[in-house]
């Protein structure tokens, strides 16, 4: 369906494309339109984060990442020395639950 506008655009040019391009136009096109643009100073680059920014921030992860590793490590040790004592608990209570009253009595005389 055509509207009121191309119809009257078909009347004053026809069926012919007014839009045409002529021929070579984009073969060199972006060699013309930098021509034309000015010519200024290559472009100065900002640096978002100073170096000494990113090399404190570097610091911090290497303590943290070290610091977690050597709590770990504690814990562990911490709770493995806590297993041999409760261990060495364990054996000395044993010990001490198969005694009889005979031997109990003899150590208590001992001691006096």
């Amino acid at each position: 369906m055509t509207t009121k506008e191309e119809i009257r655009i078909q009347e004053l040019e026809g069926k012919n494309n007014p839009f045409l391009v002529p021929e070579g136009y984009f073969e060199n096109f972006d060699e013309r339109l930098f021509d034309r643009l000015p010519q200024t100073q290559k472009a100065k680059t900002v640096r978002l984060m100073p170096r000494l920014l990113r090399y404190a921030a570097a610091v911090v992860v290497v303590l943290g990442v070290g610091s977690a590793l050597y709590w770990n490590h504690s814990q562990s040790a911490f709770l493995a020395s806590n297993e041999v004592t409760q261990e060495e608990y364990y054996n000395d209570a044993l010990d001490y639950i198969m005694v009889d009253n005979m031997e109990i009595a003899e150590y208590l005389t001992e001691a006096e």
